[in-house]
């Protein structure tokens, strides 16, 4: 496992205030993080004209050429997903900027900045598959679902064993994805939503809440998504698959409820290659994929943490056997051991035996397929 933490310049450790980029969804999820450390935050970049001009928790939101000659030394941190922020890369290269001297992504900022200055052990994103059921059967379901022999949903207990093992460990979380499979097959999604809730939203940034939109919730389920300020993401397959009328309605009855949601119809997939034509990298290939593709989503699932929420999919359909090295039993470390547990931090920002053979997400995969087709 190689972990990309330990990048930073030393003149990170005793910085006082950084300027965000990014005034987006990432922006958005982040905020309670930000709340929590004691960083001067003087503006925002952003290059939506219809931000400039606004605030973001009351900070002026300006365009790069407007903050150019105020950043002076302060460092930037990229508040953008795992695609935008390799265009705000490249952006900020051609300024002249170094990635890691002068800027860094947000999860390389929590996972590294945070614990060096506050000994905070922090994690970007972790998703969690609730079921492998789903009302689809997609080709190229990046979750292997069609391959997967026995579809489960999996139990409340082991579920809650499972984020009580983690949240003793880690100190905060950026993103928390609840995940399918179609999450709202689940018969205990909303007493697991309670759980999640009422025990550990204060360690997490945002809590999603992800579905095709092919079945319909119950009130009580969306009242308690609303309640814990959680984010709905409906994938919409209708180019493909007509199920226009229940999608439309679970997007009304978001709007009823007040709930926060984004309404996917423009998804672009790419072949992974498993488990049909797994790939067969040289080390050298591997090398250069691995600049490539940083995921930035880890796994939780039985009591363990994985780098890679993919390739526990790529096990779980018993098409593929990871090491050992690719997670992490929660129960070896002892919580109270703040060092011992940053193992878990410095996995997620590692890699995985899985990568090999794996197209990934990185730029470096170009084999677009389309999105949604049934096998």
């Amino acid at each position: 496992m190689r972990s990309d933490l330990g990048k930073l310049t030393a003149d990170w450790s005793d910085i006082e205030s950084v300027v965000l980029y990014g005034a987006g969804i990432v922006g958005g999820i982040c905020q309670t993080l930000f709340e929590r450390v004691d960083l001067e935050i003087p503006f925002v970049i952003d290059q939506n004209k219809k931000k400039q001009g606004t605030l973001w928790r009351g900070i002026p939101i300006i365009s790069y050429d407007e903050a150019r000659p105020k950043i002076q030394n302060r460092k930037i941190v990229v508040m953008a997903g795992h695609t935008a922020y390799g265009d705000i890369t490249r952006f900020l290269n051609e300024q002249g900027l170094v990635e890691f001297k002068d800027f860094c992504n947000v999860g390389h900022f929590m996972s590294e900045w945070l614990w060096s200055a506050k000994q905070m052990n922090c994690v970007f994103h972790v998703d969690m598959t609730i079921t492998t059921k789903c009302t689809l059967n997609c080709r190229h379901c990046n979750l292997f679902i069609p391959y997967h022999k026995e579809k489960v949903n999996f139990s409340f207990e082991e579920m809650k064993k499972s984020i009580d093992l983690f949240f003793e460990r880690i100190d905060f979380v950026t993103y928390f994805g609840l995940i399918g499979g179609e999450t709202f097959l689940h018969p205990d999604l909303e007493r697991f939503i309670i759980y999640l809730g009422e025990t550990y939203r204060k360690q997490i940034g945002k809590i999603t809440v992800i579905t095709n939109g092919t079945v319909t919730p119950p009130d009580s389920l969306l009242k308690v998504i609303k309640k814990y300020d959680m984010y709905l993401s409906i994938s919409d397959y209708t180019n493909v698959v007509p199920y226009h009328k229940k999608i439309d309605q679970l997007v009304e009855r978001a709007d009823k409820y007040g709930i926060d949601y984004y309404r996917n119809s423009s998804i672009v997939w790419t072949d992974f290659g498993f488990p049909e034509h797994p790939l067969k990298r040289t080390p050298e290939e591997l090398e250069e994929h691995l600049n490539s593709c940083r995921p930035n989503w880890n796994a939780l699932h039985g009591g363990k943490f994985y780098y890679c929420n993919v390739s526990w999919c790529a096990e779980q359909s018993g098409r593929f056997k990871l090491q050992p090295e690719d997670y992490i039993d929660l129960e070896a470390i002892d919580p109270q051991d703040k060092a011992a547990c940053r193992k878990i931090v410095e996995l997620s920002r590692g890699t995985s035996s899985f990568c090999r053979i794996c197209g990934g997400c990185g730029a470096d995969n170009t084999n677009y397929v389309p999105t949604g087709v049934q096998m």
